[in-house]
């Protein structure tokens, strides 16, 4: 994700206020993968939790969240690579 040194300073700024504590305060790119999932479940009106991802009352059809699953699967072991 690309943002501007304003855009930056910004998310710095919002996430000082969110967490005013620094020893209690997430790292920006976990805070900012935290807010994009819990965007997504909203928009895709499903639950998204480590395990997968649960309907959600009144969600998503389940092929979507069928299709959704597989692609994080997938996704999952490319991002975890061993460490030597």
């Amino acid at each position: 994700m690309r943002v501007s040194d304003i855009e930056w300073g910004a998310l710095h700024q919002a996430l000082r206020t969110e967490y005013p504590v620094p020893a209690r305060r997430p790292t920006l790119p976990e805070w900012i993968r935290d807010l994009v999932v819990a965007h997504a479940g909203q928009v895709l009106q499903v639950e998204v939790t480590r395990a997968g991802l649960r309907q959600a009352p009144g969600g998503a059809p389940d092929w979507k969240r069928w299709r959704l699953a597989r692609a994080v699967r997938r996704a999952a072991p490319r991002r975890r690579k061993p460490r030597r």
